[in-house]
């Protein structure tokens, strides 16, 4: 009945409904749908972060920098240097660069996120993760500049605890990626107690003109049911998939944030074949055709990655809120050119 109703207020904002009104008379977990419907279309769309007006976008090329700049652009003036302009590695660049351009805040999303290659390439995982958000935060620190930058969700991949993770827990990462991502979590705040680190989850989008794409969950699967290759998806793995316009339309309120560490994403209750399955079904597929349940992955423990959002949507207010897996790929589908057709 949920979904019914999230699919219905999303019709009405394509629609340009004022669901505003028809929202404020629906039960209370109703109205969280509704003002999703309406942040979504960019209704609720906030494009001012009080005396911010320059911001330096680092990794401005990658899948979440470009749409970050795209979305930014005509509300801010931007810096988004390449990295012969600036090399974020480099207390030394780094510094330079912000005495020379002094912006107000810093956007730090420049990182390798790819877990299989920082496995098999610490060091330098270690140089780009870990050393270069120091350097941010050094920099902000000196200048007195709101430092943002993108932890992952990564950090809990060696928890036990079942449901949505929250920030106060013990974490122990099992790999080099998520080991880097909390280690520069604890430097940050050493350095700069003001920055804010977001823990974000996995992300898609759909493939668009001069940004990069990479491999994420709707392309996976989209090839997959191109190719009649079914994909095998975990039944012991819980995590959170955000489109990457929820998140988007989220980062001008991590700038009020106070200082901390933070989830940053979509929330998801069920496991990752299931959630397959659901996304299957919003598509009009046979789920059986394109997805296989892989009961052996994960032996040793149940891999949880699934995060609570509760403290940064009360730390903003109420501001910061991102749709569930399944209300986002649903409307990601309403929105989007990706179709994928069944297969006779």
């Amino acid at each position: 009945m949920d979904l019914l109703f999230f699919r219905l207020l999303c019709s009405l904002a394509n629609n340009r409904v004022n669901i505003r009104k028809i929202s404020d008379s629906c039960p209370r977990k109703w109205q969280y749908f509704a003002q999703n419907a309406r942040a979504v279309k960019g209704i609720d769309y906030i494009c001012s972060m009080g005396d911010i007006k320059k911001i330096l976008i680092t990794g401005a090329s990658g899948f979440v920098g470009s749409r970050v700049a795209e979305a930014l652009r005509n509300c801010y003036e931007l810096l988004t240097p390449s990295h012969s302009e600036l090399d974020v590695t480099s207390e030394k660049d780094v510094e330079h660069y912000i005495q020379g351009t002094q912006p107000d805040a810093i956007l730090h999303l420049a990182a390798i996120s790819n877990t299989g290659y920082c496995e098999e390439h610490p060091e330098e995982s270690y140089k780009v993760n870990v050393v270069s958000v120091e350097n941010m935060a050094k920099a902000a620190s000196r200048h007195n500049i709101k430092l943002v930058w993108f932890s992952s969700d990564q950090v809990y991949n060696g928890n036990l605890e079942p449901g949505p993770l929250s920030e106060d827990i013990g974490v122990s990462p099992e790999n080099h990626y998520g080991i880097h991502k909390l280690l520069a979590e604890k430097r940050a705040m050493e350095i700069c107690p003001g920055s804010v680190a977001l823990r974000a989850t996995w992300m898609y989008d759909a493939p668009k003109p001069g940004m990069k794409t990479h491999s994420n969950f709707v392309l996976n699967f989209q090839k997959a049911n191109e190719n009649g290759t079914p994909l095998r998806f975990a039944t012991r793995e819980f995590r959170g998939i955000t489109w990457i316009k929820d998140v988007v339309r989220n980062i001008p309120h991590t700038f009020d944030l106070p200082g901390g560490v933070y989830n940053f994403g979509a929330e998801n209750h069920i496991n990752s074949f299931e959630t397959a399955v659901e996304y299957a079904k919003i598509q009009g597929i046979d789920p059986e055709t394109v997805a296989i349940p892989d009961t052996e992955r994960f032996p040793n423990h149940i891999r949880n990655l699934s995060i609570s959002m509760r403290k940064a949507k009360e730390a903003s207010g109420g501001r910061i809120l991102f749709m569930n897996t399944i209300e986002g790929l649903y409307t990601f589908i309403s929105q989007s050119t990706i179709k994928v057709p069944a297969r006779p």
